[in-house]
């Protein structure tokens, strides 16, 4: 690792693990255990592992035409039309949660548009002024909107929290490339302060590639000038579309991550454009994290971007935000997804920050 690129951090090449073991003398990381008994545990890693090979293979043999296509632009335009169209209806669910989507979900998405960004206009302008609001951002490589199941887990955490949950809008890329994405969630942001809510009742949240537009929303809103929001939990973040943790390397190569290198660097590439995989804006690993509201990161040790989760909390300690890592020993991404025992808790960890900042009783 070069750790001369501005905004790089000088100990970035040393090993992850003493640098983990210094976050939590901290008491900023922490490994939280497993809510399962441990035979029941062995099974599930089992089978999680094995699920994610099937995804690493199906992701694959998915994308690859796309891949092969890159240089036609109509052919690739179509396929990613087609992974759109079947992402929001729930048919490209590679992913399983157990949680039912909301009644409305198949609302939120217009599969007939080209620019995939026709969410429906959440109502919380009809709810009290203090009535708090979990502004989520589904993951999805930059390149698909959310499925019915995705936007289901927002709302079933929002209403574990007690809060209203709004749907980050944003365009896709490669239509909208960077930094495009980030502008439009700022700009729903602004909308909402606009009608008289007040930015620290609002928490911000997202997974994996939702996480990383989080961010760059963040920036977004230091660069405007506007007040920053309660706080923000990140969920398996996606802090570096150079790749360059170690945790890319060693887990796209095993049944740890449902994801590969290539997979990930083809939905980093449309949505970087031009831009270079270093730029603060797109890769937050690199920026300065000053002025940022309290951050909370929950990850798996065997994530993809583990080594991302560990890079951002050192950031923002440095830049003396409050922040919280909580990791499980689960070769699952982003396990709230899967309802299980682990999610819960990890909820439940949600909810006590959430709570802490707006001062209520758990």
């Amino acid at each position: 690792m070069d750790a001369s690129i501005p905004g790089y951090p000088a100990n970035a090449g040393s090993d992850i693990d003493l640098r983990l073991v210094q976050l939590e003398a901290k008491k900023i990381a922490h490994a939280i255990q497993s809510q399962m008994v441990p035979l029941a545990k062995t099974f599930s890693d089992f089978g999680a592992r094995i699920e994610n090979r099937i995804i690493q293979a199906f992701l694959i043999r998915s994308l690859r035409p796309a891949i092969d296509k890159g240089a036609d632009p109509v052919e690739r335009a179509r396929l990613l039309s087609a992974y759109r169209t079947a992402a929001a209806r729930g048919t490209f669910a590679i992913f399983n949660p157990v949680m039912q989507p909301p009644p409305d979900a198949q609302l939120l998405f217009d599969p007939a548009s080209p620019l995939a960004a026709d969410y429906a206009d959440a109502d919380w302008t009809e709810e009290s002024a203090d009535e708090p609001i979990l502004f989520y951002v589904p993951g999805g490589g930059f390149i698909l909107p959310p499925s019915p199941k995705q936007v289901g887990l927002a709302f079933r955490l929002a209403e574990h929290c007690g809060c209203e949950a709004v749907i980050g809008k944003h365009r896709l890329a490669p239509e909208y490339p960077f930094p495009q994405p980030a502008r439009d969630l700022a700009d729903q942001y602004e909308a909402i302060l606009k009608s008289g809510k007040s930015p620290e009742r609002i928490i911000l949240s997202g997974d994996s590639a939702g996480a990383t537009l989080i961010l760059a929303m963040m920036l977004e809103l230091r660069e405007r000038r506007l007040p920053m929001p309660g706080g923000a939990i990140l969920f398996s973040p996606w802090g570096d579309l150079a790749m360059r943790g170690w945790s890319y390397i060693s887990k796209s190569m095993s049944g740890s991550s449902p994801f590969r290198m290539e997979t990930a660097a083809f939905s980093a590439k449309l949505y970087l454009g031009d831009a270079l995989p270093t730029d603060p804006r797109a890769s937050p690993v690199y920026a300065d994290l000053r002025e940022f509201p309290p951050l909370a990161i929950h990850c798996s040790r065997h994530d993809m971007h583990f080594d991302d989760a560990v890079q951002l909390t050192e950031k923002a300690n440095d830049a003396n935000v409050p922040v919280t890592m909580n990791y499980w020993d689960s070769p699952r991404h982003h396990l709230e997804r899967f309802g299980s025992k682990d999610a819960n808790k990890s909820f439940d960890l949600v909810a006590e920050f959430i709570n802490a900042r707006f001062k209520r009783a758990a």
